[in-house]
C-alpha cells in the first residue's frame, strides 16, 4: 500500500510539473519571451519531465554540473548562469550554449580559450540594483566593457542580463536595464534577460527577451 502511495504521489507531482510548464511556456510564447528553466536545483528526473515535455534551454549555475547535463542531455542547450571561477573556464567553452554573467575580461579570455569551431553567445551581467554586493558591471563602465569584450576571439556579445533589487524598484530596474541594452546595440536586437520566479511577468511587461524561471516552474521543495 505504501509502495502505491508513493508511486501515486510521484505521478501527481510529475503531471503538476508538466502543467505548471504548459501554462508558463504557452504564456511567455504569446509574448515572444524565450523561457530558461532554471534546473540547478532540480533532480535528473524533473528535467527530464521537462525535457519529455518539449523544454529545450535549462540554467546552471556550476560548471561540472552543466558539463554532466551537455554530456547526459546533449540536445538540449544548457546555459551558465552563475559566477564563474577562471579555472573552470574550460567546462564552459566546450559545453555551454549561452554563457550569461560574464563580468570579467579575464575570465572571458580564459573562456574563450577553450572554445573550438563555434560562437559561444555571451550575455554581460549589468550590476542594475545597484549593490555592491552583487555581482555585475556597473552600468556607467558598460559600454566600455561590451567594446573589449566584443574583440574577444570566440565570444560573440550577445545582450545583457541583470536582477533586479529586492524590495526595490523592479520596474524602474528593469526599465534601465532595456535602455542599456538599447543603447548598447543601438536598438533592441540584443537579447535582454531579466526577470525571475518572483517577478518575472514586470520584466516581460518591461521588454524582457529572456526569463529564468526556478521555483515558480520546478516548484518550491518537489521532488520531481
Amino acid at each position: 500500500m505504501f509502495h502505491g502511495q508513493l508511486l501515486h504521489k510521484q505521478m501527481h507531482e510529475q503531471q503538476a510539473l508538466t502543467q505548471r510548464w504548459q501554462t508558463i511556456a504557452s504564456e511567455l510564447d504569446a509574448s515572444d519571451v524565450q523561457l530558461l528553466a532554471v534546473s540547478k536545483y532540480a533532480p535528473d528526473e524533473a528535467v527530464e519531465i521537462l525535457i519529455e515535455a518539449g523544454q529545450v534551454h535549462f540554467g546552471e549555475s556550476r560548471a561540472q554540473n552543466l558539463r554532466d547535463r551537455a554530456l547526459r542531455w546533449p540536445d538540449c542547450h544548457w546555459h551558465m548562469i552563475g559566477p564563474l571561477q577562471k579555472n573552470k573556464a574550460k567546462y564552459i567553452g566546450r559545453f555551454a550554449a549561452m554563457w550569461h554573467s560574464c563580468d570579467d575580461i579575464d575570465t572571458a579570455r580564459a573562456v574563450a580559450s577553450h572554445v573550438k569551431g563555434r560562437l559561444l553567445p555571451v550575455l554581460i551581467q549589468v550590476n542594475i540594483a545597484d549593490n555592491p554586493e552583487q555581482r555585475g558591471i556597473h552600468p556607467d563602465l558598460l559600454t566600455s566593457f561590451a567594446a573589449e569584450l566584443s574583440q574577444v576571439e570566440g565570444l560573440q556579445l550577445a545582450g545583457l542580463m541583470g536582477m533586479a533589487p529586492k524590495g526595490g524598484d523592479l520596474r524602474g530596474s528593469f526599465r534601465s536595464l532595456r535602455n542599456l541594452r538599447d543603447q548598447v546595440f543601438n536598438g533592441s536586437f540584443g537579447i535582454l534577460c531579466m526577470g525571475m520566479s518572483n517577478d518575472y511577468r514586470i520584466a516581460v511587461q518591461e521588454g524582457s527577451t529572456m526569463v529564468r524561471l526556478g521555483s515558480t516552474l520546478f516548484g518550491a521543495g518537489r521532488s520531481v
